[in-house]
């Protein structure tokens, strides 16, 4: 039987090519096993411990994508679903991984095919910091998700300004990597009837690490694509008086300039539930 050690060289973030899956038998039904790929999940100081205390490896399956990521699914705007682009690897890879799909391995095995110790990482370098980060946060998020009063979640799907977002970030996802809410100032408050209204706060963050002006420039456009659908879907009647959801106000801010407090204060919106079904409108925001 082949022995787990604790020099091992796998890591969390690395990545277990379609060869070594198919080799373990593992396979998902409807894709291409070319396209299969998987990523380690479990932490690097239990892939140190020997398998008496920790027997199993965590793996989370995905695939290679063709074509480019999605927006709604980068920067863990979503818990169910991520998509990374991996610039540690020869050559670039975009991926996508789904969170329902975890698999345990097994450390040591009777059968040495069976067994994770038979094989070693063929992409050591396959994430670098910043994607391992994002990737630890997005592991996290399933856990630690955003919640807001049912009633205002119902209210957003009701008025279909929760599928227009997921829409909106789509495609400019990259540049906007977290869009956050405050609803009623972080009040508790029983909202009865269209007529009171929930009161909304939005800060669009945008990146800086690539290309600033052009992330901030998305960002000012989504911010008025934004303003216009609240403005559509909640505001009625000659004196344009705001029903379900009033907008109070909407900024756009650096992730250079987001302070610690902020980001403590303010809850990260995700589009976990919204069905991006096709829909004859057309399209809010073009980038």
């Amino acid at each position: 039987m082949v022995s787990w050690s604790r020099s091992t060289p796998w890591r969390q973030g690395y990545l277990v090519d379609s060869e070594t899956l198919a080799q373990l038998g593992i396979t998902i039904d409807g894709d291409d096993p070319k396209q299969l790929i998987a990523v380690v999940a479990t932490h690097d100081c239990d892939l140190a411990q020997l398998a008496v205390g920790e027997p199993e490896v965590e793996l989370i399956l995905g695939k290679i994508l063709s074509d480019k990521l999605d927006g709604n699914y980068t920067h863990c705007k979503t818990a169910r679903r991520l998509h990374l682009e991996l610039t540690g690897t020869d050559h670039h890879l975009l991926c996508e991984f789904d969170a329902s799909k975890r698999i345990r391995v097994l450390k040591e095995h009777e059968d040495p095919s069976k067994a994770f110790a038979s094989y070693e990482p063929t992409h050591a370098a396959s994430m670098n910091g910043q994607e391992r980060s994002i990737f630890q946060r997005w592991l996290a998020a399933r856990y630690r998700r955003s919640s807001f009063p049912d009633e205002f979640d119902r209210r957003l799907r009701d008025t279909k300004i929760a599928e227009r977002l997921a829409k909106l970030f789509k495609d400019s996802g990259n540049h906007i990597p977290a869009v956050f809410f405050d609803v009623d100032k972080g009040l508790e408050r029983i909202r009865d009837g269209s007529k009171d209204p929930y009161e909304l706060s939005i800060l669009v963050l945008y990146k800086t690490d690539v290309d600033p002006d052009i992330a901030e420039r998305a960002a000012l456009a989504a911010t008025k694509a934004i303003e216009e659908l609240f403005m559509k879907r909640c505001r009625t009647g000659e004196g344009q008086t705001w029903e379900w959801i009033e907008l109070i106000e909407i900024e756009v801010i650096s992730d250079e300039a987001l302070t610690y407090a902020q980001s403590l204060n303010l809850t990260r919106w995700q589009a976990d539930y919204v069905s991006l079904r096709s829909d004859p409108e057309q399209p809010i925001f073009d980038e």
